[in-house]
């Protein structure tokens, strides 16, 4: 009978105190995150505006099972400024910026317990805002245009806050005499 008891003492103390990923919303996580980053010129160079640059934007999304992720991600790129080359010589000025907004899915994987390494592909819409004065006559352009964003992000665990990183070849089938672009976003959020 003591053996019985003690038996069922250590199993009690071991269910109890064995560790396990506890989930508020059962196999089902939310992750939030707020984005910074860069992102090449889709002309290429050689005295062309970049409509993209510098941006800032967010994700929010959900997490299946440990793996499977499913969201959205809103990115604003501040683009830049400058010269209109459209003739031999600069003839006034224009200036561009993007907005970028999406549907994201990936299946992640962990290296070690804190770190999540997640292969994921975006799609959705990047409308360029043109805008500038030549020759005297001033012009708005926006253009909508269907954008695919593969790439892979790295999440850093730290409770219910991470940090991560992604790298991507931005593509933009319907954008004219446009090249793939390289994108990478730092972020930090919160996961529940």
């Amino acid at each position: 009978m003591k053996r019985t008891a003690w038996l069922l003492g250590l199993t009690s103390i071991a269910v109890v105190t064995s560790t396990r990923t506890a989930h508020a919303l059962g196999p089902i996580g939310i992750e939030v995150a707020a984005k910074a980053g860069a992102a090449t010129n889709p002309y290429g160079g050689g005295g062309t505006i970049n409509p993209l640059g510098f941006g800032l934007g967010g994700r929010a999304g959900v997490v299946l099972m440990d793996h499977l992720y499913g969201g959205i991600n809103v990115m604003y790129y501040l683009g830049g400024s400058g010269p209109d080359y459209s003739g031999s010589n600069p003839t006034g000025s224009v200036s561009a910026h993007t907005l970028m907004y999406g549907v994201e899915a990936g299946w992640g994987f962990q290296l070690i317990e804190i770190l999540t390494i997640r292969p994921q592909v975006g799609l959705g819409n990047a409308t360029f805002s043109f805008s500038g004065d030549t020759t005297g006559v001033a012009y708005e352009n926006s253009p909508s245009k269907l954008y695919v964003e593969p790439g892979v992000t790295g999440l850093l665990s730290l409770g219910t806050l991470f940090v991560g990183a992604d790298a991507n070849v931005l593509l933009m089938p319907g954008l004219e005499q446009s090249n793939a672009v390289f994108t990478a976003h730092g972020q930090v959020g919160v996961k529940f």
